[in-house]
């Protein structure tokens, strides 16, 4: 225990360290998108190749972080000035922010970052994976509590999206809501976005990250064919058919929300 609280306070000393003598890089290219869409694998990759630095993930956004910057509480200048560490390198991953884009513009520099967009099937499939979640019922909380109790309080705001308004009472139409909400980020902002479909990036690795550092302006200077097959977050599992997953009603109700766009970008 006493060796806990002593790792516990040297981390917490380290991270004040590397915020007081870090310098935010206003030219920072974000790279965004729902959870579980590949964004991690992209910018590790990128980051990769084009030999940058990265924040994947910002520790700082976790709850009650989060929903205080959305409800207002807490302003995302005042955030981004307590994590000064983790808004210095050259990429940064979050895609918490996706919903803070407009605050981002209106610190940042960069009117070129990307976006990533994954068939909601699948993506809402590998969140519920991460959590190992079932897909077939309405209400986590009510239906599996005890697998519910497991989840963080950062997960559960990706599901229940309180902060975004969403309409659905069923956990999996939130989820689908939410998709739908972020692509709509994407479109309101799209002259400011390099949009990569995750399918694409599967297809042809190599090709569609060097391809998105030429679009981004970044340098080819490492080879990457070592790393493309690089796990950066838990693999989903994706053996199980989406109805078997879902359950017939979920999935009928995912494809409502979701139909307009999921044709706008190829998802069938």
């Amino acid at each position: 225990m006493l060796k806990k609280i002593v790792l516990k306070a040297y981390n917490l000393v380290l991270k004040n360290y590397k915020n007081m003598t870090s310098e935010i890089n206003k030219d920072a290219i974000f790279v965004l998108g729902n959870q579980k869409s590949g964004t991690s694998a992209i910018v590790g990759l990128l980051a990769g190749l084009s030999d940058k630095s990265v924040t994947i993930d910002t520790k700082g956004i976790y709850e009650p972080i989060q929903s205080n910057i959305h409800s207002g509480n807490t302003s995302f200048s005042t955030f981004v000035k307590k994590n000064k560490y983790d808004f210095s390198p050259s990429l940064i991953k979050e895609p918490s922010f996706t919903f803070l884009y407009k605050d981002i513009r209106n610190i940042f520099n960069s009117r070129k970052n990307v976006f990533i967009v994954r068939d909601p099937r699948d993506n809402i499939r590998s969140i519920l994976n991460r959590l190992n979640l079932p897909g077939h019922v309405e209400n986590f909380e009510y239906d599996t509590p005890e697998l519910w109790e497991t989840v963080s309080e950062d997960w559960k705001l990706t599901i229940t999206n309180n902060f975004l308004h969403v309409k659905s009472s069923n956990d999996i139409g939130k989820m689908a809501e939410r998709w739908v909400k972020a692509i709509e980020v994407y479109e309101q902002y799209q002259d400011e976005f390099v949009l990569l479909r995750y399918e694409e990036f599967k297809m042809d690795k190599n090709k569609e990250i060097k391809n998105l550092a030429k679009k981004l302006d970044l340098p080819e200077i490492n080879d990457i064919s070592s790393k493309l097959d690089h796990q950066f977050q838990p693999k989903g599992n994706n053996d199980m058919s989406h109805e078997d997953f879902f359950g017939k009603n979920n999935l009928e109700l995912i494809n409502s929300i979701c139909e307009k766009h999921m044709k706008k970008y190829g998802y069938k």
